[in-house]
């Protein structure tokens, strides 16, 4: 697999130390075209400049995953999916492409997600791994194993802004500063915490300290 446009169905295999170099999995533009993934193991392999457009995975272990920069996954649909140990930079987005504004799009995905996350039972179990960046965008958070001391859920409703933060929470932990910035100024109403793990010790250290003051604050689910 180079460039799969959509339409593919992926199953029963077991992928060991591969190297994934500038390929594409489902690029399609049309959640009726979503390739599908089904019963992999993916261990020790390594993502080079690719990306994963709208698929569906379902009973996925992925073990070990490096990626260079970073692997941008565009309005993908989980079923049991497994993340574990040290995976690299990752990025789930709910958009089906980069700065898709497309309202009947947009639409028609957000259908089709709600149909398939209604029938699932649990989406992705991130509790196992240590990555190096994490952002996830479009899985419904209650479906989501997590660790609750370093992947926590901060709701919109429940956090008070910035101000409540205190006299130099910007100074101390910098990068989530920023990141709750972020966040405050979006639309959107939740989001998830993750510790870098697999991060040197400064930005570790960051995001540790960070979410303990906003769990002692109370604006956090563990």
């Amino acid at each position: 697999m180079k460039f799969d446009d959509g339409g593919s169905t992926f199953v029963d295999a077991i992928y060991k130390s591969c190297i994934f170099d500038n390929c594409g999995l489902s690029l399609c533009k049309r959640p009726e075209r979503m390739s599908k993934v089904r019963r992999i193991s993916v261990q020790g392999c390594y993502s080079v400049n690719s990306s994963v457009g709208p698929c569906e995975f379902e009973d996925v272990f992925i073990h070990d995953l490096k990626t260079n920069p970073i692997l941008l996954i565009w309005s993908s649909f989980f079923r049991r999916v497994t993340l574990s140990g040290k995976i690299g930079k990752m990025n789930i987005n709910a958009e089906p492409w980069g700065f898709c504004t497309d309202i009947d799009v947009l639409s028609r995905f957000s259908n089709a997600r709600a149909e398939f996350y209604g029938a699932t039972d649990w989406a992705i179990d991130i509790s196992q791994a240590r990555f190096l960046d994490f952002n996830c965008r479009g899985v419904p958070f209650d479906l989501i194993r997590r660790d609750p001391e370093t992947q926590v859920i901060l709701c919109k409703d429940e956090f008070p802004g910035l101000d409540a933060m205190g006299e130099g929470f910007n100074e101390r932990f910098p990068e989530v500063y920023s990141y709750l910035k972020s966040f405050s100024k979006s639309g959107d109403e939740e989001v998830l915490l993750v510790v870098p793990l697999a991060a040197p010790k400064s930005r570790k250290d960051d995001w540790r300290g960070g979410i303990a003051e906003l769990r002692a604050l109370g604006f956090v689910k563990d």
